[in-house]
């Protein structure tokens, strides 16, 4: 036969189990098969929850402070307001991963990667239109400057960069939505979420990579320009560990089977939104708390005019 199908023997009669049970090992009862996911009590995910709890925290710590200091230096450095429309990004990434664990079901299955995808993508646009706002400031001549200044809206570069991660996910919510399947094992039925479209769930963390390697790319560029806050360099590594933590991921994935396939989903989301809050915040944070004589315009000329005298080029006061 094509197919392990449990069978119960019943004196010479045989007796097909229902779909949801298996004989038992004397062959003379069927048994309940029983329900496997990924439950809350689990210690891996006991860990992941408190970590995912902590980052829900310093997210909130961070953007009180940047609001505090929303009128400083290092807070345009980091973009201005597009630091708190990156904070409110990584607060929804972190409050995502809790709908991993549990008893799937169809709103939890929509609600994890897809979403993922589009906040993450809002957090990179962020950096990357405050990339752009650094190499337009110091990388052209006057002419090309006024132009790229323009051009270069924050707002116009963060809605189409992350528009179109939201014209992927859409669709893929609208036409093939992740839900929750059961798949029936020898002795177990394993709940998970399905993820309705491989097409599309790939699609979606490719071009979440091809962001991050190209602000990746950008920052790498940017080291070289005079930077009090070393922004880019920060940037240079968070994007790195981003790109890092998908390519080691995805052979993970795809060989690992059963309920902690979504566990490692939430793993590499929470790596991922620590690795741009520790990077790429956490360092401005430390300025404004404890190095608050750089937190000044003046601090900047002079580390500037330093910059450009020690390469030689003289700086007009």
């Amino acid at each position: 036969m094509g197919q392990n199908v449990p069978i119960l023997y019943l004196g010479a009669e045989c007796k097909r189990c229902k779909d949801n049970e298996y004989s038992s090992p004397q062959r003379n009862e069927c048994l309940k098969k029983k329900i496997d996911f990924l439950g809350w009590s689990d210690p891996f995910i006991i860990m992941l929850s408190f970590l995912e709890a902590l980052g829900i925290v310093l997210t909130l710590v961070f953007a009180a402070l940047f609001a505090i200091h929303r009128g400083t230096p290092i807070v345009k450095a980091v973009g201005g307001y597009l630091c708190f429309l990156e904070l409110f990004s990584l607060l929804t990434c972190f409050c995502l991963t809790f709908s991993f664990p549990g008893k799937p079901t169809a709103a939890s299955c929509m609600i994890g990667m897809p979403l993922f995808g589009i906040a993450f993508s809002l957090c990179i646009s962020c950096i990357l239109a405050n990339l752009l706002q650094i190499l337009v400031g110091f990388q052209f001549g006057l002419k090309t400057k006024s132009f790229l200044n323009k051009v270069n809206q924050p707002v116009a570069v963060v809605a189409v960069v992350s528009g179109i991660q939201l014209a992927l996910c859409v669709p893929w919510l609208c036409l093939y939505p992740p839900s929750a399947k059961p798949k029936s094992l020898t002795r177990t039925i394993l709940l998970q979420c399905h993820k309705g479209s491989t097409e599309f769930f790939v699609a979606m963390l490719g071009y979440n990579a091809l962001l991050a390697l190209i602000c990746f790319l950008f920052a790498f560029k940017g080291k070289q320009l005079p930077d009090l806050y070393k922004n880019a360099s920060l940037i240079t590594v968070s994007m790195l560990l981003y790109l890092i933590i998908w390519i080691l991921f995805i052979p993970i994935y795809i060989n690992l089977f059963g309920a902690y396939k979504q566990a490692i989903e939430s793993a590499a989301i929470l790596i991922s939104s620590y690795s741009i809050l520790y990077c790429h915040l956490a360092p401005k944070c430390y300025i404004m708390v404890f190095k608050k004589e750089i937190n000044d315009e003046k601090a900047i000329v002079e580390y500037i005019r330093k910059h450009y005298e020690s390469k030689g080029i003289s700086v007009v006061k």
